[in-house]
C-alpha cells in the first residue's frame, strides 16, 4: 500500500507500508508506514507502479463494461492501423492523450541523460 503526494514535483512524498490508512491499522494493529520525502527517484518508481496497476485495472473495467453493454452480441475485433492515423488523438490540443504524451514523452531535441 502506498500514497504519493506531489510525485512529479522536486519535493515528492511517498508513504508506503502495511497500514490500511484506517484508525485500527494505525493505532491498534502492529502495522508500519515509511515516509520518504524529497527523493524523486523513489517517487518515480512508485509512480510507475501506480500507473502499471491503474492500467491493469482500468483495462479490466473497460472489458467488463463492454461485456455488460453488448449482452450476447459478438463484438468485431480491433486491429492496429497500418498507417499513422492512430497518432492523431495524441496531438489533439487539450485531450487526455495529448497530456499523457507531454507528461511521459521525451522531447526528441533534448539529449538523453546518462
Amino acid at each position: 500500500k502506498f500514497m504519493l503526494i506531489d510525485p512529479l514535483s522536486d519535493n515528492p512524498t511517498v508513504i508506503s507500508g502495511s497500514a490500511n490508512f484506517s484508525e485500527a491499522s494505525t493505532t491498534k494493529n502492529d502495522e508500519n508506514m515509511l515516509v520518504i520525502k524529497g527523493d524523486t527517484r523513489v517517487a518515480d518508481i512508485y509512480l510507475g507502479e501506480f500507473f502499471r496497476l491503474f492500467s491493469h485495472f482500468y483495462f479490466r473495467y473497460i472489458v467488463n463494461r463492454q461485456k455488460a453493454k453488448r449482452g450476447s452480441e459478438k463484438r468485431k475485433g480491433s486491429y492496429l492501423k497500418p498507417d499513422d492515423s492512430w497518432t492523431r488523438r495524441y496531438y489533439k490540443p487539450g485531450s487526455i492523450k495529448e497530456k499523457q504524451r507531454l507528461l511521459f514523452g521525451r522531447d526528441p531535441n533534448q539529449p538523453l541523460e546518462p
